[in-house]
């Protein structure tokens, strides 16, 4: 542990201190490692069995202090600065619309693809998971509806049956966008795109209701919303990272179903650059063909891995729910269980952006000196290079490595506790209890082993 952390805070200073600055950005895996991987697979996977195998020797309930927030004090009141947030948040998006429009048509040069998915995508994503609410600081969709309807009233009610079933399926299209689509980081094509969902989010407010349309449909506020639910902490109380969880909300197939396709996005994301994959599909490796080529292939590889985890899961719970001989309903057990898998979908959220990040981070910086390319040098950024001479350092790479396994073993560590701790919920014997999980323990074992292949894995694109 102490070496994970050790190099988790080596890697960044890294960036800061190497030298060779050059004019390329990397991409994600934008390197081969020649590192030992097979041994750190192995380390990972077994860390992941080993937790489980401890677990079978607790009594039932003893996890139960572990995800027991403490209340740090009663919550004191202030005044709710969110809504300025949210406007300056609005302000800045609609800068950034601009900038996508009229600044430099180089995505390496133009401030929106490059804060969206940089900052946005990358950074906040985690931020909001581990650290702080921040969404709800910096949600630019209800502004400019406070601004027009200060007292905006629903007009049509939308059916609470509905759930968050407009919202999955709204996830499920963006990440087609973000995968399948021919140029996801052309700037004026990302404008247009912010522009056409902020007037379909402005109108469905308007008639629906502000807090009905963010709840229920507005894809980003309720994949924040779920994400934030491994925070540790929560107004005034703090907590073993998963703790809500376990708290009271209403759950059903639709959040279950949102999950499943933010996992097996972000996975396919790793999968379908690799040398694998592309092979699979009957692409040269070597001479990649670019992504509008493989735009159908792309698209059904993403929507096939979704169809395929989902019934991958639905095993794993149903061979659970068989072993207990049906005391456990099968839907019931599909929902609970399936919110054990977003500490893996966030670990290795981190673990796949984290070089990508430690490189486009400092082009963005770079950037905004000059937004417009009209020779700016705001802030005294214009003489700022791009450093990426750390991914030709050994050591670094090995620091990087590590604190990318370490994020998916942690992540997976963390799974197999929430998903114990929910077996508890519905049994009382330890019999039970281990037979619930067992399908679920074997797929984050396997799972494991696929995210570090993944890591390790050169790419081809």
């Amino acid at each position: 542990m102490t070496l994970l952390v050790k190099s988790c805070l080596a890697a960044p200073l890294a960036v800061i201190l190497a030298s060779g600055p050059a004019l390329a950005h990397a991409a994600d895996q934008g390197f081969v490692l020649l590192l030992p991987t097979t041994a750190y697979i192995v380390g990972g996977t077994l860390t992941v069995a080993a937790t489980i195998l401890l677990l079978i020797l607790l009594r039932p309930g003893q996890l139960d202090p572990l995800m027991r927030p403490v209340v740090l004090g009663p919550p004191r009141a202030k005044r709710d600065w969110r809504g300025w947030g949210q406007l300056f948040a609005a302000i800045g998006l609609a800068l950034l619309i601009l900038i996508g429009l009229r600044g430099p048509t180089d995505p390496q040069a133009n401030l929106m693809p490059l804060v969206l998915w940089t900052v946005w995508w990358m950074l906040l994503f985690v931020v909001q998971a581990l650290v702080f609410d921040i969404w709800s600081w910096i949600n630019p969709w209800p502004a400019l509806l406070r601004v027009l309807v200060p007292e905006s009233k629903a007009l049509i009610t939308l059916p609470a049956g509905l759930s968050i079933w407009p919202a999955v399926v709204i996830m499920a299209a963006f990440q087609g966008f973000v995968l399948a689509d021919a140029a996801p980081n052309d700037p004026e094509r990302l404008a247009i795109f912010a522009i056409g969902y902020w007037v379909f989010t402005l109108a469905g407010m308007t008639v629906f209701g502000r807090e009905t349309w963010l709840r229920q449909v507005e894809c980003f506020t309720v994949l924040f919303t779920l994400i934030g639910l491994l925070r540790p902490v929560k107004r005034s109380s703090i907590g073993f990272p998963g703790w809500q969880v376990f708290s009271k909300h209403q759950l059903d197939l639709s959040h279950a179903g949102f999950i499943l396709i933010v996992l097996a996005s972000g996975s396919f994301d790793g999968l379908y650059e690799t040398f694998r994959w592309l092979a699979r599909i009957g692409v040269n490796p070597l001479e990649y063909p670019g992504r509008t080529a493989l735009v159908w292939p792309t698209t059904l590889g993403l929507y096939g891995s979704i169809l395929f985890l989902t019934a991958i899961f639905a095993l794993a719970v149903f061979l659970g729910t068989a072993l207990v001989k049906g005391s456990v309903g099968f839907k019931t057990a599909f929902v609970r269980f399936s919110f054990t898998l977003l500490p893996i979908a966030i670990g290795y959220h981190f673990a796949h952006y984290f070089v990508t990040f430690l490189v486009q981070i400092q082009v963005v910086l770079a950037t905004l000196a000059d937004p417009f390319a009209l020779g700016w040098n705001l802030f005294g950024l214009g003489h700022r290079r791009v450093m990426v001479g750390f991914l030709t350092v050994p050591g670094t790479v090995k620091a990087i490595w590590l604190c990318q396994a370490g994020a998916v073993v942690l992540s997976h560590v963390l799974a197999v506790l929430l998903s114990h701790r929910t077996a508890e919920t519905f049994c009382s014997s330890r019999r039970d209890i281990l037979a619930l999980q067992s399908g679920i323990s074997i797929l984050m074992v396997f799972y494991t082993i696929f995210g570090l292949w993944l890591l390790a894995s050169p790419r081809g694109a």
